[in-house]
């Protein structure tokens, strides 16, 4: 079963035909119009008319000049969520609902529990560091299930074991966090690392 295809928003690649970010098809076209990227791809059979003219609606553009992809990135659930591939940090299983994440069965966890911080600030034993309490470095998504059984303990406590340890997202997880959420269309497929497409719409392998 296919999803259906957003056409709304263009992939934008560095200069070197490295995925950076999504942007809406409109900023992708007025940059073409600028000549600061080139049209990679369009959407097949869509175009943007003018009176006299057709042109290709973006899908993938390119930068003409290379540029520096380092950024921060928002900490707030929608994007650790993300970041997790909507998938519990302990017992792996990704809940969905009408093949979309089931985001009432998704909560947040702090691996080393506020009961544990001392001054706001706690220990993590796998960066050997101090860290703010709520941070990327200690958060991860948790199934109910998984973050009532940990209660106020650290994972080895409640005898659960990190899929792997959470960190700061790096310029591909942010790419990753906005593909996850969307279906990718067949004009994006070459220019995205493999196994990215089927997301969606694969079923997980469970083992």
């Amino acid at each position: 079963m296919t999803t259906p295809v957003p056409r709304s928003n263009a992939l934008l690649l560095n200069a070197d035909y490295r995925p950076i970010r999504i942007i809406p098809w409109e900023r992708a076209f007025l940059l073409v119009l600028e000549e600061k990227v080139d049209l990679v791809v369009g959407y097949a059979g869509h175009f943007i008319r003018s009176v006299s003219l057709a042109f290709d609606k973006p899908a993938v553009v390119r930068l003409r000049k290379f540029a520096a992809t380092e950024g921060r990135v928002r900490f707030n659930r929608a994007n650790l969520l993300a970041r997790d591939s909507y998938t519990c940090a302990y017992c792996k299983v990704r809940p969905r609902r009408a093949g979309r994440p089931d985001l009432e069965e998704l909560t947040l966890d702090h691996v080393i529990p506020r009961a544990q911080s001392r001054n706001g600030r706690v220990f993590l034993p796998w960066v050997r560091k101090h860290v703010a309490l709520t941070c990327w470095e200690n958060v991860v998504t948790a199934c109910r299930a998984c973050n009532c059984a940990k209660a106020d303990r650290t994972p080895s406590q409640a005898g659960l074991r990190l899929a792997s340890p959470p960190r700061v997202p790096t310029p591909i997880d942010v790419l990753r966090m906005g593909v996850v959420r969307i279906a990718i269309p067949d004009e994006w497929s070459d220019y995205l690392p493999d196994g990215w497409r089927g997301y969606w719409s694969e079923e997980l392998v469970s083992g």
